[in-house]
């Protein structure tokens, strides 16, 4: 057999060596050598031959002819060595005891299941319940149900542009930061007064407060900051959007109002996010997402139904949805072993203006393209440099300072003194 242009000579290929080379050119020399070899026995050189002239045994030739024999040219390359019979991860009846749970908390057929999660957190958690063992891991049960057809596909999303930096409150303990946010107007059926629904979220735990209001106004904020206090506890910050019945409006805002007087008189530091920006109340945004699909699903007559239903929707969060960052936990049990600071169950709250007290009102606001931001219906000038940028404004009204803060830092500062009347 004669192969044109090729010149059959017997000069040995290139060798790796331990040094200054990488993987890939060493599985590079051991194919050339394979394919040099197989042309040679192709052209008829004999085997001891073929072997001397590339250094290599005749046990290394004869396997790669077999193996040329078997797959032609796609058989010289190097072949994986991981185990083929790869062992099943979890036994066939603990994945249909998975695929039961699952099933069972998607039906949400019972009063008991109607709002509960039915991920894999929580499919792990009634795992656990039901002394199950060995428990598998999260990631195995996301795949247990992908395999299954029981989960969407995961769709791969172009990276997002990068955004100012958010100097808002975070929380890293339970009742350091609570979010509070506003669901409606909702009608009941055959009536058309507007009713809705105030909700109160623990940032880090995710313990929630829901109650039914018959209006907006302030008087109904006080009442739920006084029922959310007295469930969940008083935390050292509240977060608020910039609504009238929470932030005041006009030059009357200026003396903040009854909402900023009742957290600084209770204690609590308000915080109020960027106007038109409220994925900055992320945590309760997402709340009142989830919850308004099947809650909405049945239809309420009077509001003593809606009222009782909302108790056991904030029962089962509190007590059914587990949270990974709370170590399996749900909101309830990793409550049990902290001291919390409740409002007693018959406290009433004032919904008169109180007195001034000494504390801290937050504002984070975005600088305007002037360089300027809004405070209280007051602009403030911090200068073009800082515009787009978020700046957190600190009210102290113990000192009658207005305070810039970028990045920690003290930007800025202005006198704002307020009487306390």
């Amino acid at each position: 057999m004669s192969f044109p242009g090729y010149q059959f000579g017997l000069q040995r290929p290139p060798r790796a060596t331990a040094s200054g080379r990488t993987a890939e050119d060493i599985i590079n020399d051991e194919l050339s050598a394979r394919q040099r070899a197989i042309s040679l026995r192709l052209a008829g050189r004999p085997v001891k031959h073929i072997c001397l002239a590339l250094s290599r045994s005749e046990a290394w030739l004869h396997k790669g002819w077999d193996r040329y024999l078997e797959a032609g040219p796609a058989g010289l390359y190097d072949l994986t060595r991981a185990n083929h019979n790869v062992a099943q991860r979890i036994p066939p009846e603990l994945e249909r005891a998975i695929l039961s749970v699952r099933r069972r908390l998607q039906a949400h057929a019972t009063p008991a299941t109607r709002y509960s999660l039915i991920g894999a957190t929580a499919i792990l958690a009634e795992l656990k319940a039901l002394d199950i063992h060995p428990l598998p891991n999260p990631r195995t049960l996301e795949r247990v149900l992908q395999r299954n057809g029981l989960t969407a596909p995961r769709v791969r999303l172009a990276p997002l542009l990068p955004r100012p930096e958010w100097p808002g409150p975070q929380a890293r303990v339970a009742n350091e930061l609570h979010e509070v946010d506003l669901v409606g107007p909702l009608y009941l059926k055959g009536s058309g007064h507007r009713y809705y629904i105030w909700v109160g979220k623990d940032a880090f735990d995710g313990a929630v407060c829901l109650r039914l209001a018959g209006s907006r106004r302030m008087d109904e904020v006080l009442w739920f900051l006084g029922e959310c206090w007295k469930d969940l506890g008083r935390p050292e910050q509240v977060q608020f959007d910039n609504a009238r019945e929470l932030a005041g409006w006009g030059p009357a805002a200026r003396t903040l109002s009854r909402v900023m007087r009742l957290c600084l008189r209770f204690g609590v530091s308000p915080v109020f996010i960027p106007k038109g920006q409220p994925q900055c109340n992320g945590s309760v945004e997402n709340c009142n997402g989830w919850f308004q699909e099947p809650l909405f699903q049945r239809r309420f007559h009077r509001p003593g139904d809606l009222r009782r239903e909302l108790a056991r929707l904030q029962e089962a969060v509190n007590t059914q949805h587990v949270q990974p960052r709370l170590g399996g936990q749900t909101p309830a049990q990793h409550r049990r072993g902290l001291r919390l600071s409740k409002l007693p169950a018959r406290f009433v709250v004032p919904t008169e203006r109180q007195p001034l007290a000494a504390g801290r009102v937050t504002f984070i606001r975005r600088v305007s393209v002037a360089g300027t931001v809004t405070v209280l219906s007051q602009s403030f000038r911090v200068g073009k440099r800082h515009r787009g940028l978020y700046l957190r404004l600190v009210v102290d009204t113990g000192r009658g300072w207005l305070t810039a803060y970028r990045n920690g830092r003290v930007l800025k500062r202005w006198p704002y003194k307020l009487l306390n009347d």
